[in-house]
């Protein structure tokens, strides 16, 4: 992996409830992961209408769960009491999807790399005239995936199970040379720099930041990141290769 005794440092910015398996990944290579959540998964303050529209998700064609957030918030919600649906039920991916399987749903089709909402789309109808799709997701994010079936003829209706919100870190950790960052989402990105000037502009300059798109990238270098490098796919191991195969050429 590296070509010097000194460890590589990466920042993970992952949500903390998502962040161990990077960890995990980046710790078995030989990596110093350095866990700094960026997002908190937070719990919505009025969740009546969102039980609500679950309780009433089994009237669908198609039930579109866009993240494992996406998944595990809403079973709490409806107390693993899911209502009994001919739907087809989505996932943005094999991550969501075994989530799905763990509390006792099955996913009929699972987006194919890079696990985004571009591949989902591409799985689904063309020509849905007149069917309905419930997204479940968090408060905000993309459009993409509802407005290419909207465009497509299909009723797309979401319900939010979760909100983001900045997560509190000490700037301690910002210190330390940071080789990577890993950046998952735009807003990941948004709140890590929600720190001083000072510390912002040094890793604008310095780290090399390892993200899940070329979305996520155009985005990082507006805001003048100088170094950065796109996974082939949304996934930890994705990330990892990346940051393996950038290790083998760049001398920290």
């Amino acid at each position: 992996m590296q070509n010097n005794e000194a460890a590589i440092n990466v920042l993970v910015t992952r949500p903390e409830n998502q962040s161990s398996g990077l960890c995990a990944l980046l710790s078995a290579q030989g990596y110093q992961p350095i866990c700094y959540p960026t997002i908190q998964i937070q719990t919505l303050e009025d969740t009546a209408a969102a039980t609500q529209k679950l309780s009433h998700c089994g009237d669908v064609d198609y039930l579109v769960f866009v993240s494992a957030n996406a998944v595990a918030n809403a079973d709490v919600l409806l107390k693993n009491a899911w209502p009994t649906t001919n739907a087809r039920i989505v996932a943005i991916g094999p991550k969501t999807a075994g989530l799905l399987q763990d509390i006792g749903l099955k996913a009929d089709i699972i987006a194919t790399k890079p696990f985004d909402s571009e591949a989902l789309l591409a799985q689904l109808p063309t020509q849905p005239q007149g069917q309905r799709c419930l997204i479940i997701k968090g408060e905000g994010g993309r459009t993409a995936l509802a407005d290419g079936l909207r465009q497509r003829g299909m009723h797309v209706n979401f319900v939010d199970v979760y909100k983001r919100g900045l997560a509190q870190n000490s700037t301690e950790l910002l210190e330390q040379p940071l080789h990577y960052i890993t950046i998952t989402s735009q807003l990941a990105l948004d709140n890590l720099f929600h720190v001083s000037a000072e510390k912002t502009a040094t890793l604008k300059q310095r780290s090399i930041f390892v993200v899940f798109s070329q979305r996520i990238a155009d985005h990082a270098i507006s805001l003048g990141c100088q170094h950065i490098l796109i996974s082939s796919e949304a996934s930890d191991k994705a990330l990892l290769t990346c940051i393996n195969n950038s290790s083998k050429s760049v001398c920290f």
